[in-house]
């Protein structure tokens, strides 16, 4: 991706995604997500991966990496990736335009013994029209109206646990090949990883600034060691997200994917702690944005695939290979040419 696309994007994101509109969108306020969303969508970005045919740019995944990093650092709080992931999926399948204008949540799905369609804890599923679920190796695109919801735990207003009555039509339905839970994983690892770097920037401004006993506390060599354990993690999970995204729309790496998530889950736990630590007291209040970011890292670690499921995929690879552990990594988790 051309860096002065991504500029130019985050640039508007900017001004889009001001703090008080995002203290707005966690407090519920449905008619600023979808005022922020309809500015996003009038950029052209989520339409970067539907083929030129259909009006899109006709990226590759690996083109638009940079712009889900760029959407984290923002704060957006909409699922921006899925939407991109799902409409380049459903227009290669011919069903361009079925998702309509709205934002589209992803998962993967289950059923109950009603029969009952459920997509779990549903990353940004809250503020989304459709929800493109993997379910019996198929995509089925789902009205969120048609739904019964739960909201979310972390992100009441943004993220909810969906369930569809038995029989309901899709709004489109296509073969999936299983790729659902490794573009998931991605999507995740980019968002969270521009979430981190935005988190640290705004810890070792706040750490410049703050003064105690006469001078700035970032230069403490206390808060200098938690300040370079936060860039470490930001910027490893930051490269996991850029090696995952080394592959294309129809089948990422299913090992590169589930390293990046876990990756991120892991750093995300580490950078949202310190960020608050470093904060104290001020960190969790309303009036600070930060509370909003850490929401969101939290949100997409407990999204699926969680770091646990992205552990035993790479335990049964690593299992099923028979090689030592630094030969595995070698050979299986360098970056795709």
């Amino acid at each position: 991706m051309d860096t002065t696309f991504t500029t130019q994007f985050e640039r508007s994101l900017a001004q889009f995604c001001a703090p008080e509109r995002l203290r707005a969108v966690e407090a519920g306020d449905a008619a600023m997500a979808a005022r922020i969303w309809e500015q996003v969508d009038a950029l052209g970005f989520t339409d970067a991966l539907v083929h030129t045919d259909y009006g899109g740019a006709g990226l590759a995944l690996d083109d638009a990496g940079e712009l889900l990093i760029a959407a984290g650092r923002a704060g957006l709080p909409h699922p921006f990736g899925e939407t991109m992931v799902a409409r380049g999926l459903l227009a290669v399948a011919g069903f361009h335009g079925a998702a309509g204008t709205r934002p589209v949540a992803m998962s993967v799905g289950s059923s109950d013994a009603a029969g009952r369609l459920i997509c779990r804890d549903g990353s940004g599923a809250g503020l989304c029209g459709t929800v493109l679920l993997e379910f019996a190796g198929e995509w089925l695109l789902l009205p969120c109206e048609k739904a019964t919801m739960e909201p979310g735990y972390v992100r009441a207003s943004a993220s909810a646990t969906l369930s569809w009555p038995a029989g309901l039509m899709p709004l489109a339905r296509f073969v999936s090949g299983g790729a659902c839970a490794s573009l998931c994983a991605i999507v995740h690892a980019a968002h969270m990883a521009g979430t981190m770097e935005r988190v640290l920037a705004m810890t070792v401004g706040y750490a410049s600034e703050r003064r105690q006993f006469g001078k700035p506390i970032a230069q403490f060599q206390a808060i200098q060691q938690e300040l370079a354990v936060m860039a470490e993690q930001a910027a490893s999970a930051a490269m996991g997200a850029r090696m995952a995204f080394s592959t294309h729309i129809a089948k990422p790496d299913a090992l590169l994917a589930a390293t990046a998530k876990m990756r991120a889950c892991e750093a995300a736990a580490i950078v949202a702690s310190i960020a608050h630590a470093v904060y104290g007291a001020i960190g969790v209040t309303e009036e600070l944005v930060l509370g909003v970011y850490s929401a969101r890292l939290h949100e997409l670690r407990g999204a699926n695939p969680t770091a646990r499921a992205c552990a035993e995929t790479l335990g049964r690879a690593v299992m099923a290979s028979n090689q030592a552990i630094t030969a595995f990594t070698i050979s299986k988790l360098a970056p795709v040419p």
